[in-house]
């Protein structure tokens, strides 16, 4: 319903016009009565009606300069004089100050209606507007927080350039990151993938949040809170309270810390420690806040260091290079037994540093080990672990699952890719400038890939498809059509007519010339 104030010195004519219109039947309610213009702006101000009917003449304050007030005051207000004056001044002057109509006395109910009815559609229009913006304001402002996550995101990964980085960390008002910062990885026991307990202790954290730290939610739904400028040297305690803060929530929670870095290097540095830290965990105990120190400590176990390639490991077990990922887990697992170190302790932690690092491979597509095996099941087999054999075959499980989703994953994308490099193809063939660099660009493929799966799940080359295409359509031609052979050639795609004669004896068996003598 609109909200109508109705404005008249006399009290008869308020009755009239409220008592002799229905106002309801036609979307509007009468909320209130004013004797005045000095009373109307004081209801004006606690009711906030947004159609007001005035008579213009009234003691003390005219219809007009009632108008003029409450337009000065508020904007989104209607107002419609009523007037048994039909001189030109007054009327120019109500069209000046924004006056929606005048009704002239004695009030015409029809006339009523159908101004009502020109104001109620105004008035649709102008929430619907106001609505529209808000949505707009409400979806930048979502926009905004999505486009930082995912640069801070990109930035912790190395994913990101140290201008751009720099760039976007001073529109941000971020710019300190790049000179000390630690950081803090914060993982809570949840059941599910939704993440919804990680997002309510976000939102604690951001009530309290302390003075320059820089807080955010990882896809892999872990809380990452950079601590940069003076909170540096308090990262601990922030950690701790932080920590103390959940438990209240009856919320089971681990915080890895890293030491303390410098620069843009530093950011991923400072990343990777808070991650490692807090894999330490499943031989330290969760639900406690645990340093990186604490983490090099058991690391330090080991007498002398693993050596072990991890670019090459992870990307065979990003590409299923299988023979290249069983010989990296005989080789890490060679290395746990040459170490000598007896510790189960050690054993569980190595299993697991493997594990972290070969599960990060999946995070690109938003899923994680713990999520594909469940987090409890995945902790309580590896601290199972009692000998290196054991390792050595649950290692092998793991990674087989990994590659496992990661051949899944290649074998929907190929599909989609060829699915899509196909469509393209069928569609401008004719193009001259139609080429495998050209196809892959349209799907968003590297070439090397595209030409592999086309071939694979095609049985011919991108090349030969688009030749082949272009031959049949030759053939329709000179089938259906007097065009010559010059012609027909610049219309398949064929630069050159000799060209395409060559082309078309190879794949028909025969010259153009016999073909049409047929």
């Amino acid at each position: 319903m609109i909200k109508v104030l109705i404005v008249d010195d006399e009290k008869l004519e308020r009755v009239l016009l409220r008592k002799g219109f229905p106002w309801e039947d036609h979307g509007f309610e009468v909320i209130g009565e004013a004797s005045s213009g000095m009373e109307a702006l004081e209801f004006i101000k606690h009711r906030k009606p947004e159609l007001i009917i005035t008579d213009i003449n009234m003691p003390h304050m005219d219809g007009l300069k009632l108008a003029e007030q409450i337009y000065s005051l508020y904007e989104k207000v209607h107002v419609i004089i009523i007037t048994g004056y039909r001189e030109f001044e007054y009327a120019r002057r109500a069209v000046k100050l924004g006056v929606e109509d005048f009704l002239l006395k004695p009030v015409d109910m029809n006339e009523l209606s159908d101004i009502t009815a020109r104001i109620k559609q105004k008035i649709g229009k102008e929430k619907a507007y106001e609505q529209e913006v808000e949505l707009l304001k409400q979806n930048v402002s979502a926009d905004q927080d999505i486009l930082m996550e995912s640069f801070f995101q990109r930035l912790v990964e190395q994913r990101t350039s140290e201008e751009e980085a720099q760039k976007k960390l001073y529109a941000y008002g971020f710019e300190a990151l790049l000179d000390t910062c630690c950081c803090l990885s914060v993982h809570l026991k949840e059941e599910g993938a939704e993440g919804e307990l990680h997002k309510k202790a976000m939102n604690l954290f951001r009530e309290h949040q302390a003075t320059q730290t820089i807080s955010f939610l990882h896809y892999m739904k872990n809380i990452v809170i950079f601590c940069v400028g003076k909170s540096v040297e308090e990262g601990k305690e922030i950690a701790s309270r932080f920590h103390q803060k959940l438990q209240d929530h009856n919320m089971y929670v681990t915080i890895g810390i890293s030491g303390i870095h410098h620069g843009f290097k530093g950011i991923e540095n400072a990343f990777v420690e808070s991650e490692n830290a807090l894999s330490a965990s499943v031989l330290l105990g969760g639900n406690r806040v645990i340093t990186y120190e604490e983490y090099l400590r058991v690391m330090e176990k080991n007498p002398g260091k693993l050596v072990f390639d991890w670019d090459e490991f992870l990307f065979s077990l990003t590409n299923g290079i299988s023979e290249r990922v069983w010989e990296g887990i005989e080789d890490y697992v060679n290395g746990i037994r040459n170490s000598k170190v007896t510790e189960l302790e050690y054993l569980r932690l190595m299993t697991m540093d493997l594990i972290s690092k070969a599960g990060s491979t999946l995070n690109k597509y938003g899923e994680s080990l713990e999520q594909l095996i469940g987090e409890d099941v995945l902790y309580e087999q590896i601290r199972g672990i009692q000998t290196v054999e054991e390792c050595r075959k649950f290692l092998k499980d793991c990674m087989d699952l990994i590659l496992h989703f990661h051949n899944g994953k290649k074998t929907k994308q190929g599909s989609k890719a060829v699915s899509g490099a196909l469509s393209y193809i069928n569609h401008n063939f004719c193009d001259p400038n139609l080429s495998l660099k050209t196809a892959a660009a349209m799907v968003y493929s590297n070439e090397s890939y595209l030409s592999r799966v086309f071939k694979k799940e095609v049985g011919l080359s991108l090349i030969e498809y688009v030749m082949k295409k272009r031959i049949e359509e030759s053939i329709l031609l000179l089938n259906t059509t007097d065009l010559k052979v010059y012609e027909i050639a610049e219309k398949v795609g064929f630069r050159d007519s000799h060209y395409f004669s060559i082309c078309f004896k190879k794949h028909v068996g025969v010259t153009v010339k016999e073909f049409k003598q047929r």
